[in-house]
């Protein structure tokens, strides 16, 4: 094989990179790569290195939200465009990211019960459904106020 064609298998098909696809591709590729690594250290029992799983959930990052900008709906004829499961499940600390708040301000939601918890084998967590609702029903304040103003 040439050096400059890189060859990854993907659920027993081989996928070939040449140096012409994009580089949005090769990092998809690459956190395939890495997710499926992360996953056989845990299923080995063994310890995942924390920089190895933050870079994971970088590039996995990085895919779905260049899928949404770019539109990618199913259709997967080439190589790089490669499914990406949305996770339906978050943690404190990513709806915090997601709604641009601190993690405090995340648990006060929750506390209130703005924010329903679920649990899932011990481990709390948020449903991204729930979350994209609670932002659905916020009003925006100066909505409120011309509300207000056209009433009196």
């Amino acid at each position: 094989m040439a050096p400059s064609v890189v060859a990854l298998r993907r659920h027993r098909e081989r996928v070939v990179t040449t140096p012409e696809e994009t580089p949005s591709a090769v990092l998809t590729h690459l956190a395939l790569a890495i997710t499926r690594y992360i996953r056989q250290l845990r299923k080995d029992e063994l310890p995942v290195p924390s920089m190895v799983d933050e870079l994971a959930a970088c590039l996995t990052l990085y895919v779905r939200t260049r899928q949404a900008a770019s539109g990618v709906n199913g259709d997967y004829g080439t190589p790089h465009d490669v499914p990406v499961v949305r996770r339906l499940l978050i943690t404190k600390a990513e709806a915090a990211e997601q709604l641009g708040v601190s993690v405090r301000t995340v648990e006060r939601l929750i506390a209130a019960g703005r924010l329903p918890l679920v649990h899932v084998e011990g481990a709390a967590r948020l449903r991204v459904a729930d979350l994209e609702a609670y932002v659905d029903a916020l009003v925006p304040p100066n909505t409120e106020q011309s509300e207000r103003g056209n009433e009196v």
